[in-house]
């Protein structure tokens, strides 16, 4: 399974000027930087936990996927309208797409109210001496590491606060950045169920102030729990 790229624009894109500056900014799309977690339960500037504690037990980690669902339709569209209203839906070409890992994003560029919602789904596959769960967990380890650590953020933005998931998949966790000098919050959010890797990506600003920590993470992990439901259903 191929590592997904370093490229992390999306505070830069929310907060850019007009909506020919999105489209072209989209139009670059890259792969958004790892994430992973490691460390105790509470930490980072708001010490947040988000749900309830739950063992690996759930549905998804009963069974190991080779495949995920098109991550454009794994959530409904009630929940777009919700995250970022008025958004258009792309796809980004420059991604890979096929029926182990694909990728979809939602933006709204224009007017006080500006969003962008990514939602990427990876099957990991397993090798001589792993099962897929195996690797799944040591690559949501590194990519946990990398995206508390800080060091993928874009000149500008400022990571503020990290957060533990519990009871939302088998782990989890959400990054919050924000760029002031974009106007834009950005909240990263990564999730295993199985063997399945869900990553968000949910960043905004409103009326030039940058989308809040606790707005961004709360959309993150209602993005989360959403995409989990789907993958229950498919």
């Amino acid at each position: 399974m191929p590592a997904r790229g370093a490229g992390r624009r999306w505070a830069v894109v929310v907060g850019g000027v007009g909506a020919v500056v999105a489209a072209c900014a989209l139009a670059a799309f890259v792969l958004l930087a790892g994430v992973g977690r490691d460390g105790d339960d509470r930490d980072g500037a708001d010490g947040r936990v988000v749900g309830e504690g739950a063992p690996e037990t759930s549905t998804m980690s009963r069974g190991e996927r080779t495949t995920v669902p098109d991550s454009c339709s794994v959530v409904g569209q009630a929940l777009i309208d919700r995250l970022a209203p008025g958004s258009e839906r792309t796809q980004a070409d420059s991604y890979r797409h096929d029926d182990r890992q694909n990728q979809c994003v939602w933006g709204a560029y224009a007017g006080d109210v500006r969003r962008q919602l990514t939602i990427e789904l990876r099957a990991i596959a397993g090798d001589s001496a792993r099962t897929p769960t195996q690797a799944a967990r040591g690559t949501f380890a590194s990519e946990r590491a990398a995206d508390e650590s800080g060091k993928a953020l874009l000149a500008g933005q400022k990571l503020t606060a990290k957060t533990r998931l519990t009871g939302v998949g088998d782990d989890g966790y959400v990054v919050y950045s924000v760029d002031d000098g974009q106007g834009s919050g950005e909240a990263i959010g990564n999730v295993r169920a199985g063997n399945v890797l869900i990553t968000i990506h949910y960043s905004g600003s409103d009326g030039g102030d940058p989308l809040s920590s606790r707005g961004a993470t709360d959309g993150t992990v209602e993005a989360a729990r959403a995409v989990l439901q789907g993958l229950d259903q498919s």
